[in-house]
């Protein structure tokens, strides 16, 4: 049978003269026979990665149990890298911040989730150079690019010492960008973004279990080999980010305790002939953390076993420490209270799309996730993401696209959360928990200072426009601390403050559009879509502004966990940016959206 051209306009072009029917259908055979194969053998090299990563990681806690940290730590590395390169793309954006948590057992959470979310980021990229394209996106994809790029010209401005931290925060910045253009590439359905979302509000869920388990005494912290890090550091110099002091810091109280424990210690002077006078106060200094100092008028050596179960300890002939009071800071797994911080006040909208969306087991989730992030935000005392978390609860109840109930529902979540964190600092450790913290008001003129002089330096020369590449300490001896005095660098506490100073003024404006960008675009769609897209877009919203507020004192590379799941977050406020048509301004008419 031989086919003939078609003749006439319009027609749809069929094969020429001497073009055998058969010979058609069997090539096309052959090429759906070669790509059932292909996709075979895809599967199939899946598979066994996957086996390979479970064997890393089975492999990496023997190892850790035997007290091979070393090998552990490369062990979990590598399962965490398998798992980001063989799980589904929305899985495995989330999947570095789960599987660093194994490499928290031998203390090195930061190396193992920049490793994972370079492979992802990797992953992604390679296959947009199999397909030979740009990302999705339309223009708004240049300003993580040029953000990239301009944090790149630091090498300019850096000096020598400084360069193996230029090129890790550069080495974030381009997986932070590659990160925020692939969801927002290959995330367009609701579905995708959904399951990001739940795996962050799941991780938020396990550091809330976890340190309160901690906190309740159950001892998780014994499981960390906290030797591993300087070991790490001093072989391979791969101690990024230091600044791990446990799952739960206790820190100075307002209320020192002195009064009460003097209490305790006359009580035991009128039954103990002989003790000599003494005074307790609690030092002006942090040498001793939370301890008291007990000062007596003579030796008090011959009773130190009557001093005992006041928990004295001599130091010496006629000073001893005692407890003091002091609160609870929590942490989790993170290396710092402020990422725990951070990362719950930004997620906690969300928390409420799967407590709202339906009557299943996902609303249950919802109400979890809501719970632990009021949990992470509060008990880690870190204000200002009680006053983040107020910022996105009032343009909820001001602009956000749900019923008054939703809204009131969610202002009410947040105050039931406030009213928690206060009776259980009121009654258990009779302080309020703004003001729980002894060095409270130090650390908001710590902050004080450094905005000031990262100002000031920023202003001068080519640094206006380049910044100075890395952070810079503010110290005489180019340390972080003096004597036992932390000074925290220039560049740091602050977002927008980090960018100047590092990447100069347009990199501080870059960072400043990008968030507002997400902000707008999220804003417009959740009032274009209606029903779960709505909902999700405007809740969305509400995370974005919180994080965007956050970062006036909070800094996005205060630890990777922290910038990872901004830049997730950023994405999906972005997702289907290319589709949309006019304005996003919110006083002209929403947006439309096509195909989507």
């Amino acid at each position: 049978m031989v086919l003939h051209p078609a003749t006439g306009a319009g027609k749809r072009a069929r094969p020429g003269p001497g073009v055998n029917l058969r010979s058609v259908l069997d090539r096309l055979d052959v090429e759906k026979g070669s790509s059932q194969e292909g996709a075979s053998r895809s599967s199939t090299l899946r598979s066994l990665l996957l086996g390979l990563s479970l064997l890393a990681l089975v492999a990496g806690i023997a190892c850790w149990a035997l007290d091979f940290g070393i090998v552990a730590m490369w062990l979990f590395v590598a399962a965490a890298v398998g798992v980001a390169l063989v799980l589904p793309l929305p899985h495995a954006f989330v999947s570095p911040l789960y599987m660093s948590l194994f490499a928290w057992l031998v203390n090195m959470v930061p190396l193992a989730l920049l490793a994972a979310w370079t492979a992802v980021s990797l992953r992604w990229a390679l296959g947009l150079l199999k397909e030979r394209r740009l990302p999705r996106g339309g223009r708004w994809i240049w300003l993580p690019v040029a953000l990239a790029a301009w944090t790149a010209l630091g090498v300019l401005v850096v000096s020598s010492f400084d360069m193996k931290r230029f090129l890790l925060l550069f080495g974030i910045q381009v997986v932070s960008s590659a990160t925020m253009l692939a969801v927002v590439d290959s995330m367009a359905s609701l579905r995708d973004r959904m399951t990001i979302v739940w795996g962050l509000l799941g991780f938020v869920v396990l550091l809330s279990v976890a340190v309160l388990a901690q906190w309740v005494g159950i001892n998780i912290q014994a499981l960390q080999d906290t030797s591993v890090a300087a070991r790490a550091e001093a072989a391979y110099g791969l101690d990024a980010f230091p600044n791990n002091i446990g799952m739960i810091k206790y820190a100075r109280a307002q209320e020192g305790g002195a009064p009460a424990f003097r209490g305790k210690l006359e009580a035991l002077a009128r039954e103990t002939p002989g003790l000599p006078a003494f005074e307790v106060f609690r030092p002006g200094f942090k040498a001793f953390d939370t301890d008291l100092v007990v000062r007596f008028d003579g030796s008090a050596r011959e009773f130190e076993e009557q001093l005992a179960p006041l928990d004295i300890e001599l130091i010496y002939d006629n000073v001893g420490l005692a407890p003091g009071a002091g609160v609870p800071r929590l942490r989790s797994f993170p290396r710092n209270a402020l990422t725990y911080a951070g990362v719950s006040a930004a997620l906690f909208p969300l928390g409420f799309f799967f407590a709202w969306r339906r009557r299943d087991r996902s609303r249950w989730f919802g109400v979890l996730a809501v719970a632990s992030c009021l949990f992470g935000a509060g008990f880690s005392l870190a204000r200002g993401s009680w006053v983040a978390i107020l910022i996105g609860v009032i343009y909820l109840l001001v602009d956000g696209v749900m019923d008054r109930r939703a809204k009131m529902g969610a202002a009410a979540a947040f105050l039931a959360g406030a009213l928690v964190l206060m009776g259980v600092f009121v009654f258990r450790y009779n302080s309020d928990p703004l003001n729980a913290r002894a060095g409270a008001e130090g650390s908001v003129t710590t902050r004080q200072n450094v905005y000031t002089e990262t100002v000031d330096s920023v202003v001068q020369g080519i640094h206006i426009v380049l910044g100075y590449g890395t952070e810079r300490p503010r110290s005489d001896t180019g340390t972080s601390h003096v004597g036992t005095q932390y000074i925290p660098n220039a560049g740091t506490h602050s977002t927008y403050l980090n960018y100047a100073f590092r990447t100069g003024i347009p990199g501080a404006l870059a960072v400043i559009v990008l968030y507002a960008i997400a902000i707008l675009h999220s804003r417009a769609r959740s009032r274009r879509e209606r029903d779960d897209e709505g909902l999700f877009s405007s809740l969305v919203t509400a995370s974005v502004i919180i994080a965007a507020a956050h970062a006036v004192i909070l800094s996005l590379y205060v630890e990777p966990i922290y910038t990872l799941t901004i830049s997730l977050l950023l994405g999906i406020a972005m997702a289907g940016v290319g589709s949309f048509r006019g304005s996003l301004l919110p006083w002209k008419r929403p947006a439309a959206v096509d195909g989507s």
